[in-house]
């Protein structure tokens, strides 16, 4: 299954709140590297908004990475699992990004 495929399969399986948390926390945290920049190198909101979806790609990726070798019917069975959908929520609740500067 596609990266791509299996965002939005996920993004379908999971609340939309959990996807807005976790997307808010990286904004804030896009926010906070921002302010560390000098005045004229700053990024607008734009920007911003797309390295915080970056980053949730990249949650999308290690999450569709850890199911690799599975079929994609395997794939989205589990998606559909409410078992699985609850610890993922709980795991995406508990996410914190932190500068390794």
């Amino acid at each position: 299954m596609q990266q791509q495929t299996f965002r939005r399969a996920l993004e379908a399986a999971i609340s939309a709140q959990s996807v807005a948390t976790v997307v808010d926390k990286a904004y804030a945290f896009q926010v906070e590297k921002n302010n560390q920049r000098l005045a004229r190198a700053r990024y607008g909101t734009v920007k911003l908004a797309r390295k915080a979806d970056a980053m949730w790609d990249g949650i999308v990726a290690n999450i569709h990475a850890g199911m690799s070798g599975r079929s994609d019917d395997q794939i989205l069975a589990q998606l559909q699992d409410p078992d699985f959908i609850d610890t993922l929520e709980e795991a995406l609740a508990e996410i914190d990004f932190v500068s390794e500067d």
